[in-house]
């Protein structure tokens, strides 16, 4: 049950490192002093934490997630190092964080499955204020359009053949997938495939 006041956002991406790289460079592109916070596994306070001009780049420094911070050109926190390639920052802190996370690929039996990862925001408007709140709306959707120039969407078919959409998967990820029919998962038992794209004829039938 989401919270009263709470916007939240999330969306399931499958993605390979090269789709990842692309949809770094766009939400870069929307949102030009971006900063991504890399994120190490084990207790906090193990790794230095760096703030990054990409996503790429905070991926290898860190482990399968990384951390964007709104509004555009925050500051980050005082205990994390900010790289040297990264846009001078503004006198405001963060208000909210877009959490990236990576797709894996994982072992079922004597077959890979691709599980997705995510892109997911959320903060709490009567926690931010009206002004930062208007302002983190209009750039979490300048994100999301970023993520949509950079994908497709995902359509599943579950093993009772229901179809389920509203994720997205990368170039690179769809290739993979349709080539050599690997099953999906969102997380969790459920195994999925990518259904096939409706043709040109099915589409004009269903206008």
């Amino acid at each position: 049950m989401v919270a009263p006041g709470s916007r939240t956002k999330t969306t399931d991406v499958w993605a390979l490192p090269e789709d990842e790289q692309g949809i770094g460079q766009c939400i870069s592109e929307a949102l030009p002093q971006s900063g991504w916070l890399c994120s190490h596994p084990g207790p906090k306070g193990l790794h230095q934490v760096h703030l990054h001009a990409s996503l790429e780049e905070a991926l290898s420094c860190g482990g399968r997630q990384a951390f964007l911070l709104l509004p555009d050109g925050a500051r980050a926190p005082e205990d994390v190092l900010v790289d040297k390639e990264v846009a001078p920052r503004g006198g405001f802190g963060h208000s909210a964080v877009v959490q990236f996370l990576c797709s894996r690929a994982l072992r079922d039996r004597e077959d890979e499955v691709l599980e997705a990862g995510r892109l997911a925001v959320r903060w709490f408007e009567q926690e931010v204020g009206p002004e930062s709140h208007q302002v983190l709306t209009d750039e979490t959707k300048l994100v999301w359009r970023a993520l949509r120039s950079a994908t497709r969407p995902a359509t599943v078919e579950s093993a009772q053949r229901r179809r389920i959409s509203g994720m997205r998967i990368g170039p690179a990820a769809h290739d993979l997938v349709t080539r050599s029919r690997m099953l999906l998962t969102r997380g969790g038992v459920e195994r999925l495939r990518l259904a096939a794209a409706p043709s040109t004829h099915q589409m004009r039938n269903s206008t």
